[in-house]
């Protein structure tokens, strides 16, 4: 019990000083993505009697959390040196800077790290460790989207990590929205890198609830294509009302229920006030959407529809209303009866009109049988004539004349009058 709280003990007393001799400043965590790089900023101070130690000879190494049993032990072998990724130190060591870079990073890099510093003398190593993530995805890309406003020129900011700055990824604006987008390194707070594109345009009522994508695209060293990350956006754009109509969903005739609505194309949505104009006075009636009325003689007169947001306002054009002096059950009456007068009209003129047909038709038929009975009665006569100017004496005669009658060998003149 005694060796073990005095184990405890050891412990917490080499920590503490350990503290007081060494401290290592860098990130808590870490993230990277496979086949790429990662850069660790890294900075330490150490106590003033021990400065004058780090000199040429001063090696950072970086000890994994998984293998840390077996550092500095005859178990580790080659084998477990593998698995530790490749690392370089970039820092100046004698200005106290320990910023590291690892290359050639997979997902089984994934681990706690722990900065251990040697030099001539001395070898110390840091208690506390930096979790490092490296994924065979990648996050999306943050992206800072302003107020925006129709005319107000804004910027559009995506940011992407950049852990390995040597290969930095590609950001850019789907759509670009007919601007430009620029492309710029930065240096964060902690030391990490990070890649931005800011898109700057004037925002239209055109571009309200457009899609726009930022894209981020990283050239790693890897057999498939190289990596995308993207996110989609929706543009809220405000803008003061565009179009103002009123629509009439009722008939107007008197003593009728009447429904006004006042439609407008605004965001944020628009507000709306009702204005009646009777001989030249304007007058404002309602603030509503829709107005409703039961139509009057009083009711006649223009409405004008004005719809308001913060933007700015717009006006409707002026609908005119006429309310008739019936209501519309009189007028179908009055239509009803017109429409009996008109079918009795059409009636009557039919039957004139058969009645005056069907005796012109008896006229057509009693003058064509007289025409008949006198073309019968001339043609008889003719042929008459033709028999008294052609008498047939002998035989000889009928081959020249095959059509005259002989008398001697008819007798009966009444039967055969011609040939």
């Amino acid at each position: 019990m005694f060796a073990a709280e005095l184990l405890v003990f050891s412990s917490v007393l080499s920590a503490a000083w350990c503290q007081s001799v060494f401290n290592v400043s860098y990130p808590k965590t870490l993230n990277s993505t496979s086949g790429s790089c990662l850069l660790i900023p890294c900075l330490f101070s150490i106590s003033k009697e021990k400065e004058n130690i780090l000199d040429n000879s001063s090696v950072v190494t970086w000890r994994r959390g998984s293998l840390w049993s077996l550092y500095d032990t005859d178990n580790f072998t080659n084998v477990h040196r593998q698995m530790e990724p490749a690392m370089e130190v970039v820092g100046d060591l004698q200005k106290k800077n320990c910023t590291s870079v690892m290359r050639n990073l997979t997902s089984q890099h994934s681990d706690r790290y722990y900065l251990k510093l040697q030099t001539k003398g001395f070898s110390v190593t840091e208690t506390k460790a930096v979790r490092i993530h490296v994924s065979d995805s990648l996050a999306e890309p943050n992206v800072n989207v302003p107020e925006l406003k129709e005319g107000e020129e804004v910027n559009l900011t995506c940011i992407v990590p950049a852990p390995c700055p040597s290969h930095p990824p590609n950001v850019t604006w789907v759509p670009a929205l007919g601007a430009d987008v620029t492309q710029r390194t930065q240096l964060n707070a902690d030391g990490t890198h990070s890649v931005s594109a800011i898109l700057k345009f004037v925002p239209s009522f055109h571009h309200h609830e457009l899609k726009v994508n930022c894209v981020s695209i990283y050239p790693l060293h890897r057999e498939d294509k190289p990596l995308l990350s993207h996110k989609t956006i929706i543009l809220n754009v405000e803008y003061a009302p565009k179009k103002t109509w009123i629509s009439l969903t009722s008939s107007v005739w008197l003593g009728n229920n009447v429904t006004l609505t006042c439609q407008s194309n605004a965001n944020p949505p628009a507000t709306y006030r009702w204005f009646t104009k009777r001989a030249g006075v304007e007058e404002e009636v309602a603030v509503s959407h829709v107005l409703s009325f039961t139509a009057a003689h009083e009711n006649t007169g223009e409405y004008i529809c004005e719809a308001q947001n913060p933007q700015g306002a717009m006006n409707s054009t002026n609908l005119q209303i006429t309310v008739p002096g019936i209501s519309f059950s009189a007028f179908l009456s009055i239509m009803a009866a017109l429409s009996l007068l008109i079918c009795a009209l059409l009636a009557l003129i039919t039957l004139m009109i058969y009645r005056r047909y069907k005796c012109w038709s008896k006229e057509l038929i009693r003058s064509e049988t007289s025409q008949d009975q006198k073309i019968y009665a001339n043609a008889s006569a003719a042929k008459n004539q033709q028999l008294e100017s052609k008498p047939c004496d002998d035989r000889d005669t009928y081959s020249i004349n095959p059509e005259c009658t002989f008398k001697e060998d008819f007798p009966d003149e009444s039967i055969y009058a011609n040939c």
